[in-house]
């Protein structure tokens, strides 16, 4: 080959290298193109680069008051407000946030005086646990106290004078309140609200028929 056509040769590569290398660097001056990114230089103003794109925001504080940054892209708050005039008629802002106005508590009434009524105590005769007709006025005035004074509950305890023996004397008392709770049953109050139990002779005190008197009767509490 003569000494020409080598030179021409080698002038070749070097152009072509040249070329080469001049296309890279115009190529890595240029950066990747739009919207590709790698810094948010290569964006558009007031856009940011967001894992190599270029976006409107990168968090909420990139948006305009009243916005949330969604996926890159700046969105209004449904229902945001600052004031009562953005809020449809019949709601307020509260929050920013526009709701119906909470309703302010009723002040109630303080409740009238209950009438004084209390629980009786019912007598009973000699070993009996029959009900007079006094008993059974006594027992319904009772129910109406219950009503009266929404009692959630009343306790009916038996109790007998201190003659015979501890076994009947309980039994007898149990029989007294049964007889009660059954009657006051039957004029409306809910059996859920009565319980029914016996004391017997435990706390009697007489001494005699007038004390023993005392001793048959059924007491009321209230739970």
């Amino acid at each position: 080959m003569s000494t020409l056509s080598t030179t021409l040769a080698q002038r070749g590569k070097l152009a072509v290298a040249a070329f080469a290398f001049s296309a890279a660097f115009l190529g890595s001056a240029c950066g990747p193109k739009y919207p590709k990114c790698e810094q948010d230089e290569d964006c558009k103003a007031g856009e940011f680069c967001v894992d190599n794109m270029c976006q409107k925001c990168r968090t909420d504080a990139d948006c305009s008051t009243g916005q949330a940054c969604n996926a890159g892209a700046c969105e209004d708050i449904p229902g945001y407000c600052d004031t009562n005039t953005k809020c449809p008629e019949g709601q307020e802002c509260v929050a920013n946030r526009c709701q119906s106005p909470r309703s302010e508590p009723l002040e109630r009434e303080a409740p009238a005086p209950t009438a004084g009524c209390q629980l009786q105590t019912v007598y009973f005769g000699f070993d009996s646990a029959n009900l007079e007709s006094s008993a059974r006025d006594v027992i319904a005035k009772n129910a109406q106290c219950m009503r009266e004074k929404n009692m959630s509950g009343v306790r009916i305890t038996g109790h007998t004078d201190p003659r015979g023996t501890e076994e009947y004397n309980l039994a007898l008392g149990d029989r007294r309140a049964r007889s009660v709770e059954q009657y006051m049953s039957s004029l409306g109050v809910e059996r859920g609200k009565l319980n029914s139990t016996s004391m017997g002779e435990e706390v009697a005190r007489g001494e005699d028929e007038s004390g023993w008197g005392q001793d048959r009767k059924v007491e009321f509490t209230q739970k």
